[in-house]
């Protein structure tokens, strides 16, 4: 617990709140699939073990939405999280790096310098630095010590995507290191005797200013690029999803499920081809334009998750993630016999699902 009434914990978290401010300024623009995950990272910091199928129920319950586990899933996949024990060591790191913030908070010497060196640390040993990471401890601090919320900043940290948040971690611990002058010298001053404030500064002071301020211009530099590098990396992002919604929206059934047509037409005329059937010259121009078609979707790396009208033998686990339709499985365990009616499809550069496969009982 946060005795936020103490003046130096006060102060710090007023610092916090003038430094978010700061960054919500800069960045004016609400981005609703930011908030999205900001609200799902905030959900998980409770419960490092929830599955997409809970987080969606817990999402939708409390802010509304109407998620799917496929969405979910989505999120993880596009944030990097999708791997359960990744993403259990990922939320198990920033609560350990909260824990020292807070203790940092406190005014705790031991606690600021431990925090200093593993927030610096990548999540895994020998690997890279998740481009998440400073943006799951934000929120994790705010969720687990509620308490130092007092100007409801929780809601505006969730406007901050990966490259803000960053930086207003780095404000959280200068913020603190200045309060307690844990890492910063702050400076002097006193009044003269006109009743203005004159600076009293030696020489060394003057020194560690201009470090100060010179390492200001380089972060605000580096949040330019970064800024840049992440929007160049949204827009991709984008163009992503504008593809993918193109061919949901052709696979879907208000347009008959062209996709999946496609097969069934491309396989009848082999059957065709094979019994030396040979097809009136009227329809060559449609055939052309149905092979021309098929090239498109694979040149866009558009491909069929399962197999029409192939057989399974799945357990509830298997069709968690298909449209099922059949007899409800009594226990996880038991086993049925299923038919592809649908085979799904999936962008397979990013491992995109567009639509889910459909299967059926076979009875």
């Amino acid at each position: 617990m946060v005795n936020v009434k103490d003046q130096k914990v006060n102060t710090v978290i007023q610092g916090l709140h003038e430094a978010l401010l700061q960054k919500i300024k800069k960045d004016s623009q609400v981005r609703e699939d930011i908030v999205m995950e900001n609200r799902l990272f905030a959900i998980i910091c409770h419960d490092f073990d929830m599955g997409p199928t809970k987080c969606a129920i817990a999402m939708n319950n409390k802010y509304g939405y109407d998620l799917t586990s496929d969405e979910v899933i989505q999120i993880f996949r596009n944030r990097k999280v999708a791997n359960p024990q990744e993403r259990r060591e990922l939320w198990q790191w920033a609560r350990e790096v909260a824990a020292l913030f807070i203790g940092a908070m406190k005014g705790k010497k031991e606690s600021y310098e431990k925090f200093e060196k593993k927030r610096k640390e990548s999540v895994r040993q020998n690997s890279k630095r998740h481009d998440s990471q400073e943006r799951i401890v934000a929120i994790m601090i705010y969720e687990i010590y509620p308490e130092i919320d007092i100007f409801k900043d929780k809601s505006n940290l969730h406007l901050l995507g990966n490259t803000f948040a960053r930086y207003f971690f780095l404000d959280m611990a200068d913020v603190v290191g200045e309060v307690y002058s844990f890492a910063q010298v702050r400076q002097e001053k006193k009044k003269g005797a006109d009743g203005k404030q004159e600076k009293q500064i030696t020489y060394e002071q003057a020194i560690r200013r201009i470090d100060q301020l010179e390492n200001l211009l380089e972060r605000s530099n580096t949040m330019l690029q970064d800024l840049q590098d992440e929007f160049t990396e949204q827009l991709e992002a984008s163009k992503v999803r504008e593809l993918a919604d193109f061919f949901a929206r052709l696979n879907s059934e208000k347009y008959g499920c062209i996709l999946d047509e496609l097969l069934v037409v491309r396989k009848g005329i082999d059957e065709l081809r094979k019994n030396n059937y040979e097809l009136p010259i009227e329809i060559n121009g449609l055939l052309i334009m149905v092979k021309k078609l098929i090239q498109f979707v694979r040149d866009s790396h558009i491909e069929p998750i399962m197999k029409t009208n192939s057989i399974r033998e799945v357990i509830a686990a298997d069709v968690e993630f298909c449209n099922y339709e059949g007899t409800p499985f009594i226990v996880p365990e038991e086993k049925k016999k299923v038919k592809v009616v649908s085979p799904g499809w999936i962008y397979k550069d990013k491992e995109l699902q567009i639509s889910r496969p459909k299967v059926k009982e076979e009875m």
